[in-house]
């Protein structure tokens, strides 16, 4: 996972979306909150550098591990170390673990989380039970 996906798995997590994050950056000179959703998609999708400042602005906006952010910039540049384990829905890591009403996740595969799975299971339960039941409608 390179760092800009690392970030986009992170904000998808919390349930933020590019706008909610453009919204609350201050840049200088100031950027229209358009321009800045752009270039955050553009940071996502590791056509454009991060500077420390943004790493600190984007950290106020939402959580993510500084050192797993760091390991990846470090395989992106081709440095031998080890992959971070991470899940692949969430990114969620051992040191930043999902926290939900039964506490932090844990791993029910090699990349993917219990909080994850969870949600996977009771989507793949629903998409089940309109499929058994022809007569329920769900509303688009």
């Amino acid at each position: 996972m390179t760092p800009g996906a690392y970030l986009k798995h992170r904000r998808t997590a919390h349930g933020i979306g590019v706008h909610e994050v453009a919204a609350v950056l201050a840049t200088e000179p100031r950027l229209a909150e358009h321009v800045r959703a752009e270039w955050l998609e553009q940071i996502e999708a590791d056509i454009v550098p991060m500077s420390f400042n943004t790493i600190v602005a984007l950290r106020r906006a939402f959580t993510f591990d500084l050192d797993i952010l760091a390991q990846l910039a470090a395989i992106a540049m081709h440095s031998p170390v080890e992959p971070p384990r991470l899940c692949r829905i969430c990114a969620c890591s051992d040191a930043d673990a999902c926290l939900g009403h039964k506490g932090a996740c844990s791993w029910i595969e090699h990349d993917l989380c219990s909080a994850c799975f969870t949600l996977r299971m009771r989507s793949d339960d629903c998409l089940a039970i309109t499929t058994a039941c022809p007569s329920i409608r769900v509303a688009p």
